[in-house]
Parts: structure tokens; C-alpha cells; sequence
């Protein structure tokens, strides 16, 4: 393959995306990490992208808020077959919270009219799912976010210390194995930190595009989450960085 077509493989991964990954990127095209590297540097020097650490970013800022509608329209087909993976933990009875992000938003398209209850701060969750009438549905309402379609503060989080959450759903901006997962919003950071340490399971869904990323606030350190699922894209170094950390983790097909 030559340059210029490998350049431009890497521009629409990155139009799907938003980041990409050095190493997964070399791995899809079958070359070099060096040779992707040398891609990298011509395409920022063209004013294409911006690099970061581990890959590149189609903005100056890879962790700059992105709205809800620009979030739920990358990695598509990563997030289904996260979602498909985690729609095995999902039994009638119990009660579960998803997050705003929009991986747990795929899951929720999947989720059956079963009688268990369902706790988020979501808005696209509770549009997704008021008329199913087996789901026993609980926001915790908050001051509305419109660019992140959410409800967070005070209120939301007293709500929520009010529950029993057998399983919390959530996703993040970056997860390091090391410090764990990280928002880009502080409210939703604070959200996500409360449902951690409430939730007797926490499972982390996220595409392999976040993986050693770090966003601005830390919400879960890798002790607190207890299953991850990810795609097939996952860096093999990365997937062995989460199993040494005890983590049970699933790779969705």
C-alpha cells in the first residue's frame, strides 16, 4: 500500500473515530509503528489531525466536550458489539444503572421488556425506554447538561445514595491501566464516581479508542471496576495490562 492510500485509510479511520490508536493502525494496515508514525507527522504537517500520545486526535484538544449527537456517531459498530457482549449480564429482578455515555446507550437499544429496574441521569436512556412497561424506570434527576444530554449536581446524587444498584453500566473519555477511568466533564466525573462506589458490580464498556488515554478527572481507579468489554481492536499490550490487574475482561466479537 502506498503512502498516500494508507494516509487517507487513516483519515477516515479518524473521521469515525475522533482518535486513533499508533499501534492499532499499524496492526490494521500491516505495517510498522514507525511507518504509521511517519504517516502521523505528514498529516498533522498538512494540518489533517493533531498528535497525541499513543496516536492522533482530529482536535487540538482530544478530550475537548463533545455533544451527545457527535459522540453517539463514533465507533458505531464497536459500541453494538460491546453492547451485544453486555446484554448477557442483564436478568429480570435486578436493579441496574447506565450512565449518559453513549456505549451504554447502545446497550440500552438491546435492553428486553423485563420486569428489573433501570437508574441513570440519561435523558437519551429515558426517552429509550419509557415505554417499556416492565422496566421500573428511575431518574435522578439534576440540573439538565444540554451538550452532554444529561442531569447531574446535588440532586442527582442524593437521588441516586437512595438506591441499591446491583450492576452500573458505565463508560469513560480515557481509561489508563494504571490510574484507571477518566471523564472530561467534572459534574459527570463526580456523577460516575458516586455510582462506582454505590454499585455492587461496576462494568466498564468501552471501545478499544480509549484505551491509555487520560481525560481530565478521574473517576474509577482499576480496583473499583470489576468487568471491562471492549472490541477486537484492543492492543494485545493493552489487553495484557488489564488482565494483570485482575480485571475480568471480555472482547466482543
Amino acid at each position: 500500500m502506498l503512502a498516500p492510500e494508507r494516509q487517507q485509510q487513516i483519515l477516515s479511520h479518524l473521521e469515525a473515530q475522533g482518535v486513533v490508536r499508533t499501534i492499532s493502525l499499524a496492526k490494521a494496515m500491516e505495517v510498522t509503528d514507525e511507518t504509521i508514525r511517519r504517516d502521523l507527522q505528514v498529516l498533522e504537517a498538512e494540518g489533517k489531525l493533531v498528535r497525541v500520545h499513543g496516536g492522533a486526535s482530529n482536535q487540538k484538544n482530544p478530550f475537548e466536550l463533545r455533544s451527545f449527537n457527535e459522540r453517539r456517531n463514533l465507533n458505531i459498530e464497536a459500541k453494538k458489539a460491546i453492547a451485544q457482549a453486555a446484554l448477557t449480564l442483564i436478568q429480570p429482578h435486578h436493579t441496574y444503572a447506565f450512565d449518559s455515555s453513549t456505549t451504554a446507550l447502545a446497550l440500552v437499544d438491546l435492553l428486553p421488556n423485563q420486569p428489573y429496574r433501570v437508574i441513570t441521569n440519561a435523558h437519551a436512556v429515558l426517552e429509550n425506554l419509557k415505554h417499556k412497561e416492565a422496566i421500573e424506570l428511575v431518574a435522578t434527576g439534576g440540573r439538565y447538561h444540554l451538550k452532554t444530554n444529561t442531569y447531574t449536581g446535588g440532586d442527582s446524587l442524593q437521588a441516586l445514595s437512595r438506591h441499591k444498584v446491583d450492576v452500573a453500566f458505565i463508560s469513560c473519555i480515557g481509561f489508563d491501566a494504571e490510574r484507571g477511568a477518566s471523564e472530561g466533564f467534572e459534574a459527570q466525573a463526580t456523577y460516575k464516581e458516586n455510582l462506582v462506589q454505590l454499585a455492587e458490580k461496576v462494568v466498564l464498556l468501552m471501545d478499544s479508542s480509549k484505551m491509555q488515554l487520560q481525560s481530565e478527572y478521574f473517576f474509577a481507579p482499576v480496583e473499583q471496576i470489576d468487568h471491562i468489554i471492549t472490541d477486537r481492536e484492543l492492543d494485545p499490550s493493552a489487553e495484557a495490562a488489564i488482565r494483570a490487574r485482575g480485571r475480568e475482561l471480555t472482547i466482543a466479537d
